[in-house]
Order: C-alpha cells, then sequence, then structure tokens
C-alpha cells in the first residue's frame, strides 16, 4: 500500500512520502505552509500530517493508538483547526493560539495548529502569526494553508517549509469517486468538472447542492447570452451584493468558454462539461475561436480585478457589456 493510502491521502505521494520521512528522521520543521487552489486537499493533508505527528508508532498514523483515534475523532486536545469567521482571521484568534502555544502537550508529542486559508488573516493578526513564527515554541508546529503564496506577508512564508499542491490527473480523481460508489457516468462527470481537485469532486459527490449550484450557473449564462443589456446590468448589480457567490459563477462561466473554445479549435484535449456536449457544439459553431477566447479572458480578467479590490458591481458590469451573445 502506497504512503498516500496510509494516510489516506488521494494523490500527493511525493508531499505524504517527504513528510513522513522527517517524521521518521526527526526532522520535523516548527513551521510548514501547504500552498494551492481551493479544494485540492490542503487541510486533509494536514490534518493527516498532524495525526502521524502525534501517532504511537510513526511515521504513519496507525489509527489504533490512543492519539490516532482521537484525531481521527476530531477529539485530540494538541491538534488545533483555526478556520476563518465571517471570511476573516483576526488578531484575537491568533492570540489565544499563542497563549495555547505556551503549553506543553497532553497527550501527543506536539501540540499542532493548523491555520486554515491563512491569507485571509488581517495585517495585525498576520503580524502577530508572524511574532510566533519569529520565535518558535520547543514541541509546537504550525501548519498554515493558502490558496496563493503570493497573498501571504514574504515574512511568513519565508519562515515556513513551502508545500505546492498540484491537481491530480482526471483518473486520480474519477478512480477515488468510483471506490467510494459512484456510478461511472457520475463519476466521470465530477471528476471533469473538478479539474484536478479531489476535494471538490469527494464534496460534490456527498452535497447534490455543489452540482445544483453548478447547474444554476450554467443556466444563467445561458440567460444572459440572450438578455439586454438592461437585464445584465440589473443581474451585475444583484450579485455584487452577493460577494461570496462571484468566485464560483466566474469559474462556471470561464469553463463553460473554455470548452467553447476547444470545440471551436478542434482540439483534441477533451471538454470539461460533457453533460453539455450537445449544447456546447451549439456555441461552438455560433462563435470563433477568437470570440471564445475573448470572452474567456474578459471572465479571467474580472476575476483578477475582484481579487485586487476593485469594485464588483463596475467589475461586473464591464464583463457584461462586453459578454458575447447579446441581440
Amino acid at each position: 500500500m502506497s504512503r498516500g493510502h496510509m494516510w489516506s491521502i488521494i494523490g500527493h505521494e511525493w508531499a505524504v512520502a517527504l513528510l513522513a520521512r522527517s517524521i521518521q528522521t526527526q526532522k520535523v520543521s516548527h513551521a510548514y505552509l501547504f500552498a494551492g487552489q481551493p479544494h485540492i486537499g490542503k487541510t486533509t493533508l494536514a490534518r493527516a500530517f498532524a495525526q502521524a505527528l502525534n501517532c504511537s508508532n510513526p511515521p504513519d498514523h496507525c489509527r489504533v493508538c490512543r492519539n490516532c483515534r482521537l484525531a481521527e475523532a476530531d477529539r485530540h486536545p494538541d491538534i488545533h483547526l483555526i478556520t476563518p469567521k465571517n471570511n476573516r482571521i483576526k488578531i484575537d484568534v491568533i492570540r489565544d493560539l499563542q497563549r495555547s502555544a505556551s503549553l506543553a502537550p497532553v497527550e501527543g508529542r506536539y501540540r499542532i495548529f493548523i491555520i486554515s486559508q491563512v491569507g485571509l488573516a488581517t495585517l495585525s493578526a498576520a503580524n502577530c502569526l508572524l511574532k510566533t513564527l519569529e520565535e518558535p515554541t520547543e514541541r509546537v508546529i504550525l501548519i498554515l494553508t493558502a490558496d496563493r503564496v503570493e497573498s501571504l506577508l514574504p515574512t511568513i512564508v519565508s519562515r515556513c517549509q513551502v508545500l505546492t499542491l498540484r491537481p491530480q490527473l482526471t483518473e486520480q480523481v474519477v478512480s477515488a469517486l468510483r471506490s467510494r460508489g459512484l456510478d461511472k457516468e457520475q463519476a466521470e462527470l465530477l471528476g471533469r468538472l473538478a479539474r484536478g481537485r479531489v476535494g471538490w469532486a469527494i464534496a460534490a459527490a456527498d452535497n447534490p447542492r455543489v452540482l445544483d449550484r453548478r447547474n444554476q450557473a450554467i443556466d444563467k449564462l445561458i440567460e444572459l447570452n440572450k438578455a439586454t443589456y438592461t437585464r445584465r446590468f440589473a443581474y451585475a448589480e444583484q450579485l455584487s451584493r452577493k460577494q461570496e457567490q462571484i468566485s464560483d459563477l466566474l469559474e462556471v462561466f470561464g469553463s463553460w468558454w473554455h470548452d467553447v473554445l476547444l470545440l471551436a479549435s478542434k482540439s483534441a484535449v477533451p471538454i470539461t462539461n460533457i453533460d453539455y456536449e450537445a449544447l456546447l457544439g451549439q456555441w461552438a459553431v455560433r462563435y470563433d475561436v477568437a470570440t471564445a477566447a475573448k470572452a474567456l479572458h474578459d471572465i479571467y480578467q474580472t476575476a483578477w480585478r475582484l481579487e485586487h479590490n476593485a469594485n464588483p458591481r463596475l467589475a461586473l458590469e464591464v464583463l457584461m457589456l462586453d459578454m458575447p451573445g447579446r441581440p
């Protein structure tokens, strides 16, 4: 059995092997940063690593010792998961971490703090965390996760061992879904839509609402394709007040136009939205390569502008203005 499977990790074998070897050779760093796109498995890897660090039978968590059983049940007193609240990690949370980090481990060898989406820390929280990284406490390990290294203070990154996780092959994702009992057709669809993000695929398999939201986004794109400027701008105003939905919606829009581009250019690369292949084929006839490429560029440009604090309503209105298909 591969070490990735021993850690209940799908893929990322190189990262699991590196982390297991650090435990085996007793060369564990005081801080790690797991980076990679959302839902790629960063927090899952962090939790598996934390469990292995405190396992009584290292370097692979045995799942039978007391430490492993507590970790599996999310009740280990020395393993703490910190997640954003209201899309922020505030300084009081990091100060609580510092106080807790000053205590000796209760059950395991280490006190471990997993900070998910550390890029959402406020500036004051990030500076407070930097102090903890600069003055590491013995038997304390910090595991940070972030979608993009560039979003973090360089001084934080420089004090961590950085592991950048890459998307998995579609075949790996499909195989993982099939092993969870999904039929071939559903596993193939989710495997394509996941774009290498195992976490997204598993979440979509477990929660039908994930796929429902994607289907609703496609319905909206088709509607907007025929809509007047007035209706498009009204939608931009409405969406700008639901900023938590914008990123996922732009991702769906982008995947759709990417598929149109592939079909229009007669590429051999498989499309993503295989359940809409017939309709995508019609769009590929209607829109040439240049139009599809520009639509895709405009979507990426909108996402970039929003990441760099552009006014959401204005950014979305520009996208609606440039969108192909208006009458």
